[in-house]
Formats: C-alpha cells, structure tokens, sequence
C-alpha cells in the first residue's frame, strides 16, 4: 500500500513540474513569434523579387546569406534552467 503512495506522490511532483517547464517553453515560443513572422515576410517578398525582373534573382542567396551571418555574430544566449 505504501508503495502505491509513494508512487503516486511521485508522479504528482513530475507533473507539477512537467507544467512549469511547460510554461516557460510556451513563454520563451511566444518571445519568436514576431521574429518569425517578420522572417518570413522577407523571405517571401524576396523570393518573389525574381518574378518583377530576372535581376532579383540573386537576392534570396543574399538574403540567406545575410540571415545566416546576423544568426552567427549575434550575442549567444543559454537555455533557461528548468529547476
């Protein structure tokens, strides 16, 4: 009987915490929101350059290149601690 007690607490506290972890996640995903929608915007707005005139091919290789060069000089930021 104990055992099923204990157990049972057990499970109660990893769901408790379970929840929490879940919070901050859904914080820290709301936090990208804005940047992934002005992301994507550009993306397709760019991609759609070549469709007005063939000299806007280019652009999209640019843009990636300027996208993956912002993302590797940017300030590193460590993951939250859960605890």
């Amino acid at each position: 009987m104990d055992d099923s007690k204990i157990k049972s607490a057990e499970i109660s506290q990893s769901l408790e915490e379970n929840q929490k972890v879940e919070v901050v996640i859904e914080e820290t995903r709301k936090a990208y929101i804005p940047v992934a929608i002005r992301g994507t915007i550009l993306y397709f707005v760019v991609a759609d350059l070549s469709g007005i005139d063939s000299m806007y091919q280019y652009s999209l290789a640019y843009y990636k290149r300027l996208y993956a060069n912002s993302i590797e000089s940017s300030e590193k930021v460590g993951y939250k601690n859960f605890d």
